[in-house]
């Protein structure tokens, strides 16, 4: 499902997304929700490496996971 939203840019961010959108023959709409999810992922992965450096983070050993899925 899909809705839509209303963004305010700067004139630069607008021009160059049109440039990657032409560049790449993606339409703004998905070059925009490419570039969130990266955003997404790249915030994701840069939690998991703090709570890791904090010692927050659980972590399950090598030989554990094999057991669980029965390896």
């Amino acid at each position: 499902m899909t809705k839509k939203m209303t963004v305010t840019l700067e004139d630069s961010l607008i021009e160059e997304l049109s440039t990657l959108a032409t560049q790449t023959g993606k339409k703004k709409a998905q070059v925009v929700r490419e570039a969130l999810q990266d955003y997404f992922d790249v915030n994701e992965v840069t939690t998991t490496v703090q709570e890791y450096k904090m010692g927050t983070l659980k972590t399950v050993l090598h030989k554990d996971v094999r057991a669980s899925l029965g390896l």
